[in-house]
């Protein structure tokens, strides 16, 4: 038997000498190792014992006549019986020894370390040929030739193009960029080169040539090779990505415009309204007051103070169009009786209707509930019904009758005898502002009552249609949900009162703080309530107020920070404060409730109803 020189008995790596009959004539310690077995009593064995079945073929068919005509053979992969079960081990074969009695040596590595590898850079390959994006090598050669010497699969998806066609040069892949755009990537690729920063490039591509261009995004790192420069990076379609991100930024512009359409709104509804509180506050009390004025004055004070309410009545009409459209107005979903609702509008309209001689005839069972907010359903009637009064004819006929449709809907209909629409007139209905030729007629209007209705309706959960018929009258048709449940109460608006202290039991007038900016408005509060001996206002430097009225928009401050300084005077933490502004938005409204005002009055002041909510928040109510 042969014995192991002492070196090789203590490498790492197995060594195995096998006679050319099979017999195995010595082995290292580490190759016993991993066999299990003592080197001593291996010796003699046939080599068949120590390997797998699949090694034996490999050994006998492969190696050994390769090594006998060569003399050598390297690299060959051979399963052996370890006592852990199988193992692959790279073998390198030598044939040593007399030509009277040769043997074969064998070097054996293990190959856990590099099946590993292997099988992690397998993984790494599949989900690179399965990523939606193209990993690639790629390499600018001093020549100026730029080619890719490695790509995934995804190149294909990508530009149709397989990895092979670009291994050498780089225009099969290039000639599927837009021509737009393909001198930009080269003008990228060679200022990274030059700068050895990253390379990137946002290009549109296809991979048909009539196919759609997308948009692909290519970002790789450079590195400085001897006579060239290689790029690793990948390659990806972001075309969706850009698409959200389109979408994205409009709407953000969208909501900017709204943001900006609504505070703009608001700044004008508050300019117009300041001028307007005294516009028609003063018309009303020279109307009230105005004993020396004959009838032809006090007639020109009901226009001032008409016109004044029909400009109130347009901003109103704007700020709700502005609130539909941001999907900022505030409902309640309420079942209401209808019929009552419908009787209430009527007899609203009773005496415009009188003085045209048109009868209204309402069809409506007692007990049928729908769903809505009842403020706004009374809106809509209204609007529909005034316009079937106003663009009826004379003597006409208005009808209102209510229908199912036999699913979860009810549908108003009210019927008109006038004019009628045409067409054209029917596809403009809805638009802002446009009255679809009512404007040259002595009908007043602005044109927003029916969008603001349609509106409303939608935001209802309901709709608004509308059909016509030239020379013979309009029929609207309002879908409202039916209801389930218990009606709540729908009662006209009423200005809420209650029962203050008597003046008599006082020892001196209630005192009232009015914190105002604006000389005129200033004016016309102490105007309306001189006429009330029980309130008097007074002046910062007085007694203690009974109410605060505070302006919400002050020179240096706002209501709300002035309410919050007030609070910490001695003696003014409990006194009820209101706030008055000509700001109606309804943000500001809940904003200056939360912040401990008792109630918001909005300009123009309703002076008819002034003593009625100021005695009521004397005596300990809110009006």
């Amino acid at each position: 038997m042969r014995e192991l020189v002492p070196e090789l008995d203590g490498l790492p790596v197995g060594v195995l000498h096998v006679d050319l009959t099979g017999h195995i004539q010595a082995l290292n310690a580490c190759l016993a190792d991993w066999l299990g077995m003592d080197a001593t009593q291996a010796r003699g064995q046939a080599v068949d014992q120590v390997l797998s079945p699949a090694g034996r073929v490999m050994y006998h068919t492969h190696l050994v006549p390769t090594v006998r005509q060569r003399g050598r053979l390297q690299e060959l992969t051979l399963g052996i019986q370890g006592r852990q079960g199988s193992l692959h081990v790279l073998a390198s074969a030598a044939l040593r020894g007399e030509a009277q009695a040769p043997w074969v040596q064998l070097v054996l590595s293990p190959m856990r370390e590099r099946l590993r590898v292997e099988a992690a850079l397998l993984r790494v390959q599949r989900a690179a040929d399965s990523a939606p994006q193209a990993l690639f090598e790629y390499a600018l050669e001093a020549d100026g030739r730029g080619h890719l010497p490695y790509a995934s699969a995804g190149l294909l998806s990508l530009y149709g193009v397989t990895p092979l066609l670009v291994h050498s040069r780089d225009m099969p892949w290039l000639d599927h960029i837009h021509p737009d755009d393909r001198q930009g990537v080269l003008n990228a690729r060679d200022a990274s080169a030059q700068a050895l920063d990253q390379w990137r490039a946002e290009f549109r591509a296809r991979a048909e040539p009539e196919g759609p261009w997308r948009v692909h995004a290519l970002r790789a790192q450079p590195q400085r090779e001897p006579e060239r420069v290689v790029w690793y990076g990948m390659v990806e379609d972001v075309t969706q990505q850009r698409e959200v991100e389109k979408a994205a930024a409009a709407r953000e512009a969208a909501e900017r415009a709204t943001r900006a359409k609504t505070e703009f709104l608001a700044r004008v509804s508050h300019e117009l309204r300041t001028p307007l509180n005294a516009i028609i506050g003063f018309a009303h009390l020279l109307s009230e007051q105005g004993s020396t004025l004959d009838a032809e004055q006090h007639r020109r004070l009901g226009i001032i103070e008409s016109s004044g309410y029909q400009l109130l009545s347009l901003i109103d009409e704007v700020l709700d169009i502005s609130r539909i459209e941001t999907g900022r107005l505030q409902l309640s979903a309420l079942p209401l009786l209808l019929r009552p609702l419908l009787e209430q509008v009527v007899a609203l309209l009773e005496p415009l209707s009188r003085v045209r001689s048109i009868d209204i005839a309402l069809d409506c069972a007692e007990s049928l509930v729908v769903e809505g907010d009842a403020g706004r359903l009374r809106q809509v009637l209204i609007n529909l019904l005034s316009n079937a009064v106003k663009y009826n004819r004379m003597a006409g006929r208005i009808d209102i009758s209510v229908r199912s449709d036999d699913g979860a809907n009810v549908i108003v209909d009210v019927r008109d005898t006038g004019v009628g629409m045409s067409a054209e007139q029917l596809d403009q209905l809805f638009q802002p502002f446009n009255r679809v030729g009512a404007e040259q007629t002595r009908v007043e209007g602005a044109g927003l009552g029916l969008v603001i209705a349609r509106g409303l309706a939608e935001a209802m959960g309901g709709a608004l249609d509308v059909s016509s018929t030239l020379g013979q009258g309009t029929c609207f048709n309002l879908r409202l949900h039916r209801a389930e449940g218990a009606p709540a109460s729908v009662v006209a608006s009423q200005v809420p009162t209650t029962e203050a202290a008597s003046p008599s039991s006082r020892d001196r007038p209630w005192q009232v703080l009015y914190v105002e900016d604006n000389t005129v408005n200033a004016l016309l509060m102490e105007a309306a309530l001189a006429a009330m001996p029980s309130i008097a206002l007074r002046s910062a430097t007085q007694e203690r107020p009974d109410l605060l009225l505070l302006d919400m928009q002050l020179p240096d401050t706002d209501g709300i920070g002035l309410l919050d300084r007030l609070r910490h005077e001695a003696g003014l933490q409990q006194v009820p404060a209101v706030a008055v502004s000509a700001d109606a938005m309804p943000d500001a409204v809940d904003r200056a409730l939360a912040q401990g005002f008792t109630a918001y009055w909005t300009k123009p002041l309703q002076l008819t109803s002034l003593p009625h909510r100021l005695e009521a928040l004397l005596g300990g109510g809110a009006a």
